[in-house]
C-alpha cells in the first residue's frame, strides 16, 4: 500500500488539468475527437476538408491549426498505451516495448525521488532486457541503477553494476561496429544496379567481420546483422541454395539455443525458405513446407501476402494451375486484399492473368473480364527490372493465340526496342534468348515447325542460361522454358 499511495501521491501532483488522451466514447465530444473520428471514417483528407466541415473557413485560420496540435499531442500520447501484444508484430517488439515502457517508469520516479520504487522497475527492465539481448536498453538501466545505489548508499550493488555495465559497454563497442557494417550495406544494397554489383566484393569483407564478431560475442544483435546480410549476398549472387543451408543452419541454432527465440525472426525465415525454394527449382519441397508453415502468418498482414506471392508462384512454377487458382481465390477473398499496396495489386493482377491464360476456368475470370483485362495491364516504364518483360511476354502470347498478326508485327518492334535498350547486361540474358525465340515465332508465320526448327539454337541457350540474382531479375511467372513450350502446343493448336 505504500508504493501505492506514492504513487497516487505523484499522479495527482503531476496530472495534467486537460485530458492528455483521445475520449472516444464521450457523447458531448470535443473538437480534436470529431476531427480524429471524421479522419479516421475517411471524410477528411486535406486540410482544406477539415476547415470546410468543421468550422466553414479557410486551411490557414488560426482554430484549425490549434486543433490540429491538440490532437497531434493527444496522439502521441497514446503512443504510451499502444498494444503490442499482437501476434501480427515481430516477436522481439513485444519485449523491446515493454523494456522501454519500465526504463520509462523507473526513470520518471527517479527524478520524483521515488528511489525504491524506481529501483524496482529498473530491475524488471533490466532482467527483461538482458534475456531479450536489448544491449542499449541494457547499458541504460544500469546507469540508472548506479545512480540510484549512489543515492541510496548501497555499495555492493553499486560496485557490482559498475562492472556489469563495464561488460556491456565493451559489448555494445562491438556491436556498434556491427551495426555500422550492416547498415552502410544496406545503403548501398538501396541504390542503383550498377552500385549494387560494385559493392559486392566489400559486401563480402563485411560479412567476414561480422562472421568473426558474432562468433566472439554470441550476440543475438550481431548475429541478425550477419544473418540477413548473408541472405542478402547469396541473393545478389543468385546462390539460393547457399541460403537454404543458411534457413536450415540458423532454424538448428534456434532449436539448440544458440539463438535468442526472443529476437529470431522465425516466420522471415520461413518466407525466404519458400523463395529459396522457388529459385533452385525445389517445387515439390517448396509446395510441401510452404503448405506446412500457412499459419505462420496473420491473413491481415503484408507478410501473409507476400508469402502468399512465392507460394503462388511455386505452384505455377510446378505447372499445379488448379492448386494456383485456389491460391488466388483465397488472396483475392480476403477482406484485406483491398489494402494491400497498389504495386503488390499489380503483381497479382499479372499473376492471374497468366494463370488464366494457361487455366481459363470459370472458377478465375469471365474471358470478358480476361480480354480486358491484357488489354489494360500497365506499362511499367519506370520499372526496367520489374514486370514490362513479363507484360510484353503475355501480350505476345495473347496475341499468337488469337493470330493477330498485325499487333505481333507491331510487339516484335516494342521487344527488339526494349531488349535494344534494358537486355545488354549478362543478367538479363534469359529474357534476351526468350525475345529472340518470340521473333522466331513471328518471322516463321506461326508456323509450328519452322519455329521449333529455328527457335532450337536460342532455346538451348535460355536452357544453359541460369537465373540472376534477385537484385537482377526480371520476373519469370511461369519458367520461360515452360512457355515456349505452352508456345509450340499453341501453334500446333492453331495448323490444326
Amino acid at each position: 500500500m505504500e508504493d501505492l499511495r506514492k504513487l497516487v501521491q505523484i499522479v495527482t501532483n503531476r496530472g495534467q488539468k486537460a485530458h492528455p488522451l483521445i475520449e472516444t466514447k464521450n457523447k458531448n465530444a470535443a473538437k480534436e475527437t470529431d476531427l480524429f473520428l471524421r479522419i479516421k471514417r475517411g471524410q477528411l483528407q486535406t486540410d482544406e476538408d477539415a476547415a470546410a466541415a468543421l468550422y466553414k473557413c479557410k486551411p490557414d485560420d488560426p482554430r484549425l491549426k490549434m486543433l490540429k496540435s491538440r490532437l497531434r499531442k493527444k496522439l502521441l500520447n497514446h503512443l504510451f498505451f499502444l498494444d503490442f501484444s499482437d501476434s501480427r508484430l515481430k516477436v522481439s517488439v513485444r519485449y523491446e516495448q515493454e523494456c522501454l515502457t519500465l526504463l520509462h517508469q523507473g526513470r520518471t520516479l527517479m527524478n520524483e525521488g521515488e528511489h525504491r520504487i524506481s529501483a524496482k522497475l529498473l530491475q524488471n527492465a533490466l532482467k527483461l532486457a538482458i534475456e531479450a539481448e536489448f544491449t542499449a536498453i541494457i547499458i541504460s538501466c544500469l546507469e540508472l541503477l548506479l545512480i540510484n545505489y549512489s543515492l541510496t548508499v548501497k555499495s555492493n550493488l553499486y560496485y557490482k553494476t559498475k562492472k556489469t555495465l563495464e561488460h556491456y559497454r565493451k559489448l555494445a563497442a562491438f556491436e556498434h561496429e556491427a551495426e555500422d557494417l550492416y547498415y552502410t550495406a544496406k545503403l548501398e544494397q538501396n541504390k542503383s544496379i550498377l552500385a549494387k554489383r560494385e559493392f559486392l566484393p566489400k559486401l563480402q569483407k563485411s560479412l567476414a567481420r561480422l562472421k568473426e564478431l558474432w562468433e566472439a560475442t554470441q550476440s543475438a544483435n550481431i548475429f541478425e546483422y550477419f544473418y540477413i546480410l548473408d541472405i542478402t549476398k547469396q541473393e545478389l549472387y543468385g546462390n539460393f541454395t547457399e541460403i537454404l543451408k543458411i534457413t536450415t543452419t540458423s532454424e538448428k541454432l534456434l532449436q539448440e539455443g544458440k539463438i535468442n527465440k526472443k529476437r529470431f525472426d522465425v516466420r522471415y525465415n520461413i518466407f525466404i525458405t519458400v523463395y529459396a525454394y522457388l529459385r533452385v527449382k525445389d517445387y515439390q519441397s517448396g509446395l510441401a513446407f510452404a503448405e506446412a508453415n500457412l499459419n505462420a502468418f496473420n491473413r491481415s498482414t503484408n507478410n501473409w501476402f507476400a508469402f502468399m506471392e512465392n507460394y503462388m508462384l511455386l505452384a505455377m512454377h510446378a505447372g499445379k494451375y488448379d492448386l494456383a487458382v485456389k491460391i488466388f481465390e483465397d488472396v483475392s477473398g480476403n477482406s484485406f486484399f483491398k489494402k494491400i499496396r497498389e504495386n503488390a495489386k499489380e503483381r497479382w493482377t499479372l499473376y492471374s492473368s497468366y494463370l488464366y491464360f494457361v487455366n481459363p476456368t470459370k472458377n478465375l475470370l469471365r474471358q470478358s473480364s480476361y480480354k480486358q483485362l491484357i488489354s489494360s495491364i500497365p506499362e511499367y516504364s519506370k520499372d526496367k527490372q520489374g514486370f514490362n518483360v513479363a507484360i510484353m511476354v503475355l501480350q505476345f502470347l495473347y496475341h499468337v493465340r488469337a493470330k493477330d498478326t498485325d499487333v505481333l508485327g507491331y510487339l516484335i518492334e516494342s521487344l527488339k526496342k526494349y531488349a535494344g535498350r534494358h537486355l545488354r547486361d549478362n543478367f538479363s540474358k534469359r529474357s534476351l534468348y526468350f525475345f529472340k525465340l518470340l521473333v522466331v515465332v513471328v518471322n516463321a508465320n506461326l508456323d509450328y515447325q519452322e519455329a521449333l526448327k529455328k527457335g532450337k539454337t536460342f532455346y538451348d541457350r535460355l536452357q544453359d542460361t541460369p537465373e540472376p540474382g534477385d537484385a537482377f531479375a526480371e520476373i519469370e511467372i511461369i519458367p520461360y522454358e515452360q512457355l515456349w513450350a505452352i508456345l509450340l502446343n499453341i501453334l500446333q493448336e492453331l495448323e490444326q
